[in-house]
């Protein structure tokens, strides 16, 4: 096999940015009016489905205007001292933030009990850290008071928290949701974007009466990307001398569910493998190969579930609509409807499966799992 020995015009993993990064305009004049009427907005969408990337581009954008900016990425968080950790870990990247960091640090003797700050006299970079001794009401109280105090890094702030519905799903009693909800109220000068991925999470803080973020942000349901992304990735393909057929590309997106990362990681691993003309053969061959580098995960996965787990499993991604169809059901050997409704809401729950945007219908939080079991245990 031919490998290729030019730059690859495709990356996937990480956010992506600059002539990797497929802007949205449309979305982005939305989300900049919003901001700037300081109405809070929540991006609800897929994970892997370029969230991150565009919330990293708004932010670059509102950074020209003036504005002081911060992403805290919170998915892997599992407590108030995980959430204080990210919190300063994002404050970290602010480099350019010393001084005024430095001149509110020591003019808030509260929080110099619980958390350090170290600034080389040499570079102006400076670190942060938890005191390790730090007992629970203390973390609480440093995490209000550095959100209180980011209110006054500039004239006006933005504050971005990706994966926001983690902060639903600690088991504090509704603590940190309510604390932020109330941040949000008290600090005039701030907007907050938030980013979600689990939509039965998200619907139920925005639209459950009972909950603290009730009604209280613009729901934004992250948009799939048009034919323009097609466009783009014929275009890149081009670039480096590879014939594409703007059919294919249409193939793997439905294939991936429209997910920009595995859309643009087949396309990496074709044009590293010295591929010279895309067809849907390509494609096919490319996800199998991507596929198969996970399949002693998926299969791990997939032990690690009941059997009416994984036949729900099975039907869903053979059937991803009208899962509760009677037929589908009886073809998986599931005892009844109510059994595949507990399935799936332990599937759920494990963050395996999500809720679709129609009634019946179910996406994987990964695709490439369902293509694996597609392959496996063929409808």
């Amino acid at each position: 096999m031919e490998y290729a020995t030019h730059k690859n015009p495709f990356k996937f993993g990480d956010p992506v940015e600059g002539e990797y990064y497929l802007a949205r305009p449309g979305l982005s004049k939305i989300v900049h009016q919003f901001l700037d009427s300081k109405i809070h907005v929540v991006l609800l969408g897929p994970r892997r489905f370029g969230k991150t990337s565009f919330i990293l581009d708004v932010l670059r954008h509102e950074e020209k205007k003036g504005k002081a900016c911060l992403l805290i990425d919170i998915f892997n968080v599992t407590s108030h001292r995980d959430f204080l950790q990210q919190l300063l870990r994002a404050l970290r990247s602010k480099q350019d933030w010393g001084a005024k960091l430095k001149k509110w640090f020591e003019s808030a003797p509260r929080l110099r009990a619980k958390i350090t700050l170290e600034v080389d006299p040499k570079t102006g970079q400076h670190s942060w850290g938890v005191s390790p001794d730090l007992a629970p009401e203390d973390v609480k109280e440093a995490i209000q008071d550095t959100i209180v105090a980011l209110g006054e890094i500039g004239a006006r702030v933005i504050i971005a928290i990706d994966e926001f519905q983690t902060i639903a799903e600690l088991e504090d009693d509704g603590w940190l949701e309510a604390t932020l909800r109330t941040q949000m109220q008290q600090i005039k000068n701030t907007s907050f974007l938030f980013s979600g991925s689990r939509r039965s999470v998200i619907h139920d803080m925005l639209n459950n009466a009972s909950r603290p973020f009730y009604r209280s942000a613009q729901l934004i349901d992250f948009p799939t990307l048009g034919p323009e992304f097609t466009d783009w990735i014929t275009k890149r393909f081009d670039g480096v001398g590879v014939a594409c057929e703007r059919g294919a590309i249409d193939e793997l997106r439905r294939e991936v569910q429209e997910t920009p990362n595995y859309v643009q990681m087949a396309c990496f691993h074709l044009v590293a493998q010295g591929t010279r003309t895309v067809d849907k053969r390509k494609i096919h061959e490319v996800l199998r190969t991507v596929v198969k580098q996970n399949a002693y995960a998926y299969q791990t996965l997939l032990n690690s579930l009941t059997q009416i787990q994984q036949r729900a499993l099975r039907l869903a991604a053979n059937n991803s609509e009208g899962i509760y169809a009677k037929d589908a059901i009886a073809k998986y050997e599931i005892p009844s409807g109510p059994t595949l409704a507990s399935a799936i809401k332990a599937l759920k729950q494990k963050q395996i499966l999500d809720e679709g945007t129609a009634q019946g219908r179910v996406v994987f939080d990964d695709p490439l799992f369902s293509i694996w079991l597609k392959t496996e245990f063929p409808g």
